[in-house]
């Protein structure tokens, strides 16, 4: 049996499990921030990328919906270190996956050996609030709430360095940053990620993009073979 690939989630992912919350500790803009995970959580149908804001690269996309209980989706990543890219379709009724160096999608049946799915009760990391990342009040240093254009919001947060060494997974982490986008419904549409990790600098983008529930998900179409040359 193939063995279920992991996705692999960008740095600041981990800020969402391994710093410790405050409660009763706020900030400015909190409000929305909160709200905006709510609303999040909420919508029925979503298009999601995760970019690389220096490079322009999308290190992961991903478009779903819910059919009723059962989360539908297609899912790409790509590693940016390896140049590899895998890619992930659920109907809802099979699970067909492929990672660079297969010859074609291999599927599983539900209720097969291998087979595995997301519900509203078991979310996709996608399709939860959490994908806006827990804000951890109580390490962050300063905030900056205010208009972005017309009835767009925005909020800036920095975080603490000392607070943000204290993991093992963000070690030589430093400058971490978020800035929130909101629409004027208040839903989070981007968000920004900067910090510095071994004194290199990284910049990613969260954007959101709600999608009619009632357009059915399509699978991708494979990359094409890689090319070989004879010498």
């Amino acid at each position: 049996m193939r063995k279920r690939h992991v996705l692999i989630y960008i740095i600041m992912v981990l800020c969402a499990f391994v710093l410790s919350g405050c409660t009763g500790v706020s900030y400015e803009g909190k409000d929305l921030v909160d709200r905006a995970k709510q609303l999040h959580t909420g919508l029925e149908a979503a298009h999601i990328t995760v970019s690389d804001d220096i490079t322009g690269v999308v290190v992961q996309e991903i478009t779903y919906r819910f059919a009723g209980d059962v989360m539908q989706y297609m899912y790409v990543g790509h590693d940016l270190d390896t140049g590899e890219e895998y890619y992930e379709f659920n109907s809802g009724n099979e699970l067909d996956t492929w990672h660079t160096g297969d010859i074609s999608w291999t599927g599983v049946a539900r209720g097969s050996e291998g087979y595995y799915n997301y519900s509203r009760a078991k979310r996709h990391y996608f399709a939860d609030g959490a994908l806006l990342l827990d804000d951890h009040a109580s390490a962050v240093t300063s905030a900056e709430a205010g208009a972005d254009i017309g009835d767009l919001k925005r909020v800036s947060l920095r975080y603490d360095d000392s607070v943000i060494s204290q993991s093992e997974q963000l070690a030589g982490v430093s400058d971490y940053t978020q800035t929130y986008g909101f629409t004027e419904t208040g839903r989070c549409y981007e968000v920004y990620v900067n910090y510095t990790k071994d004194g290199v600098k990284h910049r990613y983008c969260i954007s959101i993009e709600e999608c009619d529930p009632d357009e059915p998900i399509k699978r991708a179409g494979l990359p094409a073979p890689a090319q070989t040359t004879e010498n």
